[in-house]
């Protein structure tokens, strides 16, 4: 799926629209008359508290979801420690599988040389 993403300096720093968090700041506080009655209500402006970063912009990526459940570029998922040491067994095994074929073909090489030179005495003493 695309979606809104905020990049600063290259990252991605929010997934989806950025969240300003407006919120009511006060401007006048209300006033009062000698017997407390209300004479002029507080004042209340709408501020954002949480602006974007200088530098930031808006740009549209292809979002997937991550393994954990949460929302990723698409493309940037990190293995696991637990899917690194798979990988890393995966491979020495692997490794294992080509080192006992060679070890295999090597044998075979030396039987068929025993072979052969088992014949070639057997030739010469007839």
């Amino acid at each position: 799926m695309i979606k809104d993403v905020v990049v600063l300096d290259g990252q991605v720093i929010n997934i989806g629209p950025w969240d300003e968090q407006i919120r009511p700041v006060l401007v006048s506080p209300p006033e009062h008359d000698d017997e407390g009655n209300v004479t002029k209500e507080a004042v209340y402006e709408d501020r954002v508290t949480n602006p974007m970063p200088e530098g930031a912009v808006i740009e549209q990526r292809e979002i997937e979801t991550a393994p954990d459940g949460g929302l990723i570029v698409k493309g940037t998922a990190k293995p696991s420690e637990t899917e690194l040491l798979g990988q890393q067994l995966a491979t020495m095994k692997l490794q294992a599988m080509q080192q006992t074929a060679t070890v295999n073909e090597l044998g075979q090489e030396l039987a068929a040389a025993k072979l052969e030179l088992i014949n070639l005495k057997g030739a010469e003493q007839v």
